[in-house]
Order: structure tokens, then sequence, then C-alpha cells
């Protein structure tokens, strides 16, 4: 079915609604042996991560088990003990973006990203998975509601007015929180993979936004390059890997705790509109939407222009582990982690395959159209004979055509045919 097919096919179906956290399997066990665990933000919702006792309601009918940190900077994040010794596949999905007062037609997807690396058993795998940025409606009061309705238009006529929106802000969406897989290695912290948050979208969409403007997923893949957090304007900009956030609205860093930044502070002073990012560094929103969590966070605009959204974040892939699939901006919701045992397919003709459910080893599978062959490795195609039969069709056939002319020899016919086609004669043996 191809790796990049399993993966929009389940993105897709995530997206639309017929796959939630909820419904989703925790755990996929093949035989005795558990190979899939799933990990979903518990139920929990907002600039804060969740609590033990939300994962705990979340896994109970699965094998997935965790301790959630409590306190500390790290309060919110899964803590997961590694099964086995082996290589495993990574498979992270960001948070989106919450969308404007009125610009909600679609939001700045999280970033999936996916990467295999080698874990220990017993090793601490810990896991911040990304909370979607808030939306801007239904907002808390009269007044937020009906501009969410369509009914008041009290923010553009003022920014018509002024080009500046001190009195009347808000409306914007919260930035996207990065998910984390991290571990720590000599008491410091590092990082394995981050799958980037969208960044919020802005009170009003740009009427010349275009597709060309659309920037291209990014990541970085060494350590060398600083995890900061994103530049704050009126809105929060997206928290980082390791920096300090010096203003409410800002997103935290990941070593900071991660948390989503607060609405700015004029939005809530005047309309109380209290649009935070998600827990993983989201910015929080201000006219402007926030910027979305990341190894770097994504900026938000200097000044609250009513049109400006907030970037997506940087994603991350550490250098030691073997990237599978590069980034996608496709998460609509909640972030999640996925995490399988490794199948190496490399000898695999298709460089696909999956796990015998008796064996456990990988079995060579083909693409739509093609079966595979006897020696378990190659493809062949369903419409074309495999070489062995399509060489007996061959020789069967140049059996058929030497009896059919040698039996016209015997009727009487040798001699003109041996004229006009010499190379009979040698084609048919003499009788005796």
């Amino acid at each position: 079915f191809g790796k990049l097919n399993i993966i929009l096919l389940h993105t897709v179906l995530r997206n639309t609604g017929m796959l939630t956290s909820d419904s989703a399997p925790a755990v996929l066990v093949t035989g005795d042996k558990t190979v899939l665990w799933w990990f979903s933000t518990c139920g929990a919702s907002g600039p804060h991560g969740p609590t033990q006792a939300q994962c705990d309601s979340a896994y109970k009918n699965s094998n997935v088990s965790v301790t959630v940190e409590k306190e500390g900077r790290l309060r919110g994040v899964q803590v997961w003990r590694v099964p086995a010794t082996n290589r495993y596949r990574i498979s992270a999905y960001g948070a989106a973006g919450g969308k404007g007062a009125k610009n909600h037609n679609k939001r700045s997807h999280g970033v999936f990203i996916s990467a295999t690396f080698h874990l220990e058993k017993d090793e601490l795998l810990y896991i911040l998975v990304g909370q979607q940025g808030e939306d801007a409606c239904p907002g808390g009061n009269p007044e937020t509601q009906k501009i969410c309705l369509g009914e008041s238009s009290l923010i553009e006529e003022d920014y018509k007015k002024k080009r500046d929106l001190k009195e009347w802000a808000g409306g914007g969406g919260g930035g996207g929180g990065a998910t984390y897989i991290f571990r720590q290695k000599d008491g410091i912290f590092e990082p394995l993979l981050i799958a980037a948050g969208g960044g919020g979208k802005a009170y009003l969409k740009a009427q010349d936004n275009s597709l060309d403007d659309v920037p291209l997923e990014q990541f970085e893949n060494s350590t060398a390059v600083p995890g900061v957090n994103g530049r704050t304007g009126a809105a929060g900009g997206g928290g980082g890997w390791q920096d300090d956030s010096l203003l409410p609205q800002a997103g935290k860093s990941l070593l900071e705790g991660g948390e989503g930044g607060q609405a700015c502070p004029q939005a809530l002073a005047k309309l109380q509109w209290t649009t935070s990012g998600g827990f993983g560094g989201g910015g929080g929103a201000c006219t402007s939407g926030g910027g979305g969590g990341g190894y770097r966070g994504g900026h938000a605009s200097d000044s609250d222009e009513i049109t400006a959204g907030g970037q997506d974040g940087i994603s991350f892939v550490n250098p030691i582990g073997e990237i599978f699939l590069h980034p996608l901006a496709a998460m609509e919701s909640h972030g999640e982690v996925e995490v399988q045992i490794y199948l190496n397919c490399s000898h695999c003709h298709s460089d696909n395959c999956k796990r015998d459910p008796d064996t456990n080893l990988p079995v060579c599978q083909c693409e739509m159209g093609a079966v595979l062959a006897n020696d378990n490795v190659t493809c062949t195609d369903k419409r074309r004979p495999p070489d062995h039969v399509l060489l007996l069709s061959i020789l069967r056939a140049k059996v058929l055509w030497s009896r059919s002319t040698c039996g016209l020899e015997e009727q009487g016919k040798r001699r003109d045919r041996k004229h006009h086609h010499p190379e009979l004669a040698q084609a048919c043996p003499k009788r005796q």
C-alpha cells in the first residue's frame, strides 16, 4: 500500500473525525508481543497538559502505561518506559493552530514527522503531546459573540480609522503546541523528535493571500542550532526547545514547561478574549495569531495586524535517528505520538513489509496490482506470467510449430516448402 499512503490514510481519518484519540487503539498486539503504542493528549486541551488521572482513564483499555509529571517544569509530560532494546520508529504529530473570529474556514495544520531510533530496555522516553491552539470563537461575553456571529464589526472599523488596535484587540487564534519526544542523558535532556505546531490564524483573512505564500515545512537536525522561542509582538511567539519567555502571551519553551501563552493583555482587558496557545509552546493570540511551538518557535507579527497569522514552528530530528518521512503539514486537531517496533524492509523489492503474526518476522508486501513471487522478496505483475511460465510457453509454441510444419512435408509439400523455406529442412528431422 506504500508507507506514505498509510500515513495519509490515518491522517485523513483523524482529521475527518472518523478516527479520534478516544476511538483510536492505544496499542496494537501481534501474537504475544506488543509492537505499537499510541499516545494522545489524554483528553486535555488548552495551554496546560494532562493529569495522571486523565491519562489513566484514556489508556485504561490498552497496554500503554505512563507516569505523568505532576509538578516542576515538566508538569503534564508523559513518561514511558521502553519495554525492550530494539529499533523503534517514532511518528509525531504537532497540533494545529486556532481559528480567527472571521477567519475560520481552515486551520494551520500541525506537522507530521517520523524517524527511527535505537532505544534501550527500561530507558525513559519523555513525551509532550501538543494541544491545539484555542479558537477565538465563541468568545466569553455578548460583544465577542456578536463579532463571531458576524453581527458586529467593531474591530475592523476601529482598525480602519486608527490603524492600530489598542482599544478593540483580540479575535485571533492561539498557536498550536508542538509535540516533543526527548530523553535524559547524563542529567541533560536531549531532543529526539519534535513535530511543530501550526500558527494561529489572524482575526481576518488577508485578501491577497495565495498558495505561493505558504512556506515549505522546515526542520533542523543539529542541536548546535539554538532551539529558541519565536518572536513575540502583540500576540505571543511560539515556544522553542530552550529559551526564556519574558511576556505572558509568549509560549514557553519545552525546558520552561511548554505551557501555551495567554491572550494579549489588551484583548483580556477590553473584550475578555481569553484565546490561549496550546500546550507545547503555542503562542497566545491578540488580533493577530500566535506562533506555533517547535524546536524553534514560530514568530508572531511585530504589530497587531488584523490579517497577520502566526508562523508555524520548526520541527527537529536528532541526527542519531534515521528520518523515515520528512515534515508534512497534516494535522487538523490535537497532536499524537505513535511508537512502533521497527521492521527492516530493505530486503524487499517494494521496500515495504508487514509483521507476520505467527513468527513476528517481516513479510514483504507488494504494491496494488502485483503479487509476491516464490522467493518472497520480489514482486511480479499479476497480468504478466512468471518467467518460468513464460519460458515454458515459448518452448511449447516452438514444438507445436515444428510439428505442424513437418506434418505438411509428409503430405507431399516438402520439396516446394524446402525451396521457399530451406531452414525447414534443418528444423524437421528426416524419417528413416
